[in-house]
């Protein structure tokens, strides 16, 4: 009997450790995707408008973009992979009303989040090797709209369009997400069980 207390106790205690690493680590890979978009687009991309080369302000915003690109990535496969290993767990009849119907629009955000965030990934390596031959949406709009190496003016800019809106759904989806988590945690208070159990659901 000892053995069997002492056991449990044990399964408790690494499920509890397992859980809150699981917890933490969907947290930050949220504040990854949201911060690193929110600092591009209000401090990155403004302050690259001072350099007065389109060439170069075309191949720093691109190896930035880039480079946060793979982070971004990387984040967006860790705050899924942590929710839906979570939710795997849960058969439903722990939860509350409320909390099933969160769960729902959360899986309903993650999906949105995870298409928006390899589009956007997508199309930001396209523009990438654009800019490496000359055909930068800066350097295509400061030649008035002539592009070279047989690639179309219209089709640069129209893939940044692309690029830049699939990035904004992107951010609303995963400040969604991360408000959904919020309502979440807040309803585990109210249920003793939801609450045992919502501890692998983040």
């Amino acid at each position: 009997m000892h053995t069997t207390w002492l056991q449990k106790r044990g399964l408790y205690v690494a499920m509890t450790t397992l859980s809150t690493s699981a917890w933490t680590a969907h947290n930050v890979g949220l504040a990854t995707a949201i911060g690193g978009t929110l600092y591009g687009r209000t401090a990155l991309q403004p302050a690259l408008q001072d350099i007065q080369n389109p060439e170069e302000r075309d191949r720093i915003a691109a190896d930035a973009w880039q480079r946060f690109g793979w982070m971004n990535l990387a984040a967006h496969g860790v705050f899924a992979a942590t929710w839906f290993a979570g939710r795997a767990m849960l058969s439903g009849r722990e939860v509350s009303g409320t909390a099933r119907t969160l769960t729902v629009v959360k899986d309903g955000l993650m999906i949105a989040s995870l298409a928006t965030g390899l589009g956007s990934f997508i199309a930001g390596r396209i523009l990438g090797k654009r800019t490496r031959s000359g055909n930068g949406a800066s350097q295509v709009r400061s030649s008035g709209g002539i592009a070279t190496n047989g690639e179309s003016a219209q089709s640069t800019m129209a893939l940044r369009r692309a690029a830049g809106g699939l990035g904004i759904v992107n951010l609303l989806a995963n400040i969604a997400i991360m408000g959904v988590t919020t309502m979440l945690a807040m309803e585990g208070n109210r249920s003793a069980l939801f609450a045992a159990r919502s501890r692998f659901l983040r």
